[in-house]
C-alpha cells in the first residue's frame, strides 16, 4: 500500500496529507495498492432533507488455492460501495495473492442511490501477487483513488493511463470493475489478458476504474466528484452495470445546479487514505428563525461541511 505515486514513483506531498488528514504512506515498493481519496465540501441546506450515506469498505489481499474458472462467489470479494473483485489460485510460494480494490464513500439526499450522489470520493485499485523483480518486471501495483480524474494502473512497473475514470466516463457508473478470465466485458476497457494466476479488481468511485486483466498487471482507481457549480454532469441516462458488468439499471442524474445542492470550496486529493471509508459531516452555522410571525411557519438554514476519507485496496 502507498499513497498516491506519479509514473517517476514520485509520491504526493506529506503536506497534502496532513491537508486532507490522511493516514497513508509513501511506499516505493512494487505490487502496492492504491490508496483512497478524500473530498471535501461546503453545502447551505435551507430545509430539511432526508440523507444517505455509503461507507466503503476496504479491499483484501488474499489467495484463492484452486482454479476456480472465475466464479464469482470464490473470488476476493471487492469493498463495499462497488468494489470490484480480485481473482488468484496458488502457483508457488512467490506467484501467489492478488488485490480487490475498495468502494466509494458517498452521499446522498432524498434517495439512496447512486443517481441520488452529491458527494463522492474514489477507491483505489488492488494489485497483483506481491513478487517484483529488481527490474520492475511483475510491478502489478494498484493506482490511487480519488481526483475528479483517477489513476490508472502500473503493468510491469509502467504506469498506464489509457484506461482512467474521470467525471463523464470509467468502467461503469458506481462500480469498479472485476477481474475476468479473458477480458474486459466493457467494450471500452482491456480487450485482451494476459497471464492467469492473479487479477486485481478496480477501485469504485463516481466512476469505478479499469481493471488491467493482466498477470503482472494492477488495477485502476476510482474518480471523486461533487456537485459544485463547475462539475461535469453526464448527459442522459447513465447506465450502472456493476462490477461483473452484469446490471441493468439506468437514471438520468437527480439533480441540476438550481436544486439548492451545490458544494462550494471543494477540495479533492487522490492517494492520501488506507482502510474503510470514513465519512465526517460539521456543522459550521445553524440559523433558526421564523419566516412569518403572524403564522408561526419556522425555518432554518444550515452551512455544513462534509468531509469524506475513502478505503483503499
Amino acid at each position: 500500500m502507498s499513497s498516491f505515486m506519479d509514473k517517476n514513483r514520485i509520491c504526493i506531498s506529506n503536506d497534502i496529507i496532513q491537508l486532507a488528514h490522511g493516514n497513508a504512506k509513501c511506499n516505493q515498493i512494487g505490487s502496492r495498492g492504491g490508496a483512497g481519496g478524500y473530498i471535501s465540501g461546503i453545502i447551505k441546506l435551507t430545509h430539511r432533507i432526508t440523507a444517505f450515506a455509503t461507507i466503503g469498505g476496504r479491499g483484501i489481499y488474499n489467495i484463492t488455492d484452486t482454479y476456480t474458472t472465475y466464479d464469482t462467489s470464490k473470488m476476493i470479494r471487492g469493498g463495499y460501495g462497488g468494489g470490484g473483485s480480485a481473482f488468484n489460485y496458488y502457483t508457488s510460494s512467490t506467484d501467489h495473492g492478488s488485490g480487490s480494490c475498495g468502494g466509494q464513500t458517498a452521499v446522498k439526499f432524498l434517495s439512496n442511490d447512486i443517481w441520488h450522489r452529491v458527494i463522492v470520493s474514489g477507491a483505489g485499485g488492488g494489485s497483483d501477487n506481491k513478487l517484483t523483480y529488481p527490474d520492475l518486471r511483475d510491478d502489478g501495483s494498484g493506482g490511487s483513488g480519488g481526483g475528479l480524474t483517477a489513476q490508472g494502473y502500473w503493468i510491469d512497473g509502467i504506469l498506464n493511463s489509457d484506461k482512467v475514470a474521470n467525471s463523464t466516463f470509467g468502467f461503469t457508473f458506481g462500480s469498479g470493475e472485476s477481474a475476468q478470465e479473458s477480458s474486459s466485458k466493457n467494450s471500452d476497457g482491456v480487450s485482451v489478458s494476459y497471464g492467469a494466476p492473479d487479477r486485481p479488481g478496480a477501485g469504485s468511485g463516481w466512476f469505478g476504474g479499469f481493471a488491467g486483466h493482466h498477470g503482472n498487471g494492477g488495477a485502476g482507481g476510482g474518480s471523486s466528484w461533487a456537485l459544485s457549480l463547475d462539475a461535469s454532469i453526464p448527459k442522459g441516462n447513465i447506465s450502472a452495470k456493476g462490477s461483473f458488468y452484469n446490471e441493468s439499471e439506468s437514471h438520468p442524474y437527480a439533480f441540476n445546479l438550481n436544486d439548492g445542492y451545490i458544494f462550494k470550496d471543494v477540495m479533492s486529493f487522490p492517494g492520501v487514505w488506507e482502510g474503510n471509508g470514513r465519512l465526517v459531516i460539521t456543522i459550521l452555522e445553524s440559523l433558526f428563525f421564523q419566516s412569518c410571525i403572524c403564522i408561526m411557519r419556522n425555518h432554518f438554514l444550515y452551512e455544513l461541511l462534509f468531509a469524506i476519507f475513502i478505503g483503499s485496496s
